[in-house]
């Protein structure tokens, strides 16, 4: 397995190690494009004349940091990552839809379908090398462990963008706007397989949310069970009845927001015979038997529709099947079970659905989907 990189800021030394990099090399002159680079970038990019900052914390600044997630952001928003230019990273994960997709499938090189809903991408899906922790998994069915593997098979699936790695290299290694983006973030024009998937990586692992009502009221509160002042009685409600029913699944906390630690998939129940079988399309267990990830809440009321096959077209739905609907299939989850190992019917009244569904509309964090520096920044 090839390493993965999560955090710029703490692998700026391994980044140096590759012999393009010269760690001692000072720009000396007054602004960071010279008007000649910045001209030609202007050309096809929008960008600002200093990066932006994309560093969550005040200790991390550098801007060499920022430079090679300067680097990334253009990757991810550029169709020419796909066989036939019609696509990027970013055609599947939409800012303002919480970098997810509002389709049931996406759509892919060629006007092909994905083959499962889009899930949603930020920090708080936490990125990263699980290759210590068996229960980490990303895709719906959890056939990789790192962003690094995530992006080599996202870009080379047939009904995504289509391409090998070292085919992305050939055709965006001329371009000139990548020359002077990869000088800046590695001081060396050329870019390789290894530091594009690296940007790549950098600017993802950027995104991040903590903007939402419920993160200033639970900095104001604490995650307490009882009222809070910023929240109306019905969300008040909603918080409570998940806190009662729901976060025994979802329970992370609130830097990802209910995104489980402990239990990152399981089979919810929603059919009794699936025709997507999860995890056990890789694992022949089975136990592996429609087991399908479960995805972080945070920004939930914008990256309808749900589930692996987005067969939900709102929260008013997804609240209605853990109501009434959850079948017993073999490998349901035992938290969805009632103490006679029966399907739970938590048979919620319409009250109280719909202060789940004002809750979870807590979660929608505005400043992220209109943040500039996430956004396409191709004219």
């Amino acid at each position: 397995m090839k390493t993965s990189y999560l955090i710029p800021a703490i692998l700026f030394g391994a980044v140096c190690l590759l012999p393009s990099c010269e760690s001692d090399k000072v720009v000396t002159t007054t602004e960071y494009y010279s008007p000649a680079e910045y001209e030609l970038l202007s050309q096809t990019l929008t960008l600002p004349s200093t990066p932006y900052s994309y560093s969550q914390f005040e200790f991390q600044n550098n801007k060499r940091n920022d430079a090679i997630a300067t680097l990334g952001r253009v990757l991810f928003y550029d169709k020419n990552l796909s066989s036939d230019n019609s696509v990027s990273c970013g055609s599947c994960h939409q800012q303002h839809l919480g970098f997810a997709d509002d389709l049931a499938f996406s759509k892919g090189i060629e006007n092909r379908s994905t083959a499962r809903n889009t899930l949603s991408l930020g920090a708080f899906e936490s990125f990263g090398d699980y290759s210590q922790d068996p229960q980490t998994s990303l895709f719906w069915d959890g056939r990789v462990k790192t962003l690094h593997d995530q992006m080599i098979q996202t870009i080379r699936n047939p009904n995504e963008m289509g391409l090998e790695m070292s085919d992305v290299v050939v055709k965006i290694k001329d371009l000139d706007y990548y020359k002077i983006l990869a000088q800046k973030a590695f001081f060396n024009e050329n870019l390789n397989e290894e530091l594009v998937l690296f940007a790549l990586e950098s600017f993802m692992t950027s995104i991040n949310s903590h903007s939402s009502k419920f993160d200033i009221a639970s900095n104001q509160n604490g995650f307490i069970p009882g009222p809070w002042a910023a929240f109306n009685e019905q969300e008040n409600l909603g918080k409570s009845i998940f806190i009662d029913n729901c976060m025994t699944c979802h329970s992370q906390g609130l830097n990802a927001i209910f995104a489980n630690t402990m239990l990152r998939s399981a089979n919810n129940g929603l059919d009794l015979n699936y025709a997507d079988k999860g995890e056990g399309e890789h694992n022949p267990s089975p136990e592996a038997l429609a087991i399908f990830k479960i995805p972080g809440l945070r920004n939930i009321a914008l990256t309808a529709p749900y589930m692996h096959d987005g067969r939900f077209a709102s929260l008013e739905a997804v609240v209605d099947f853990y109501s009434t609907g959850i079948q017993d299939h073999q490998n349901l989850n035992p938290l969805l079970k009632d103490a006679n190992g029966h399907p739970k019917k938590f048979n919620f009244t319409a009250v109280e659905k719909d202060a789940l569904v004002q809750f979870l509309n807590t979660l929608t964090d505005n400043t992220m989907m209109n943040e500039v520096k996430w956004s396409d920044p191709f004219r």
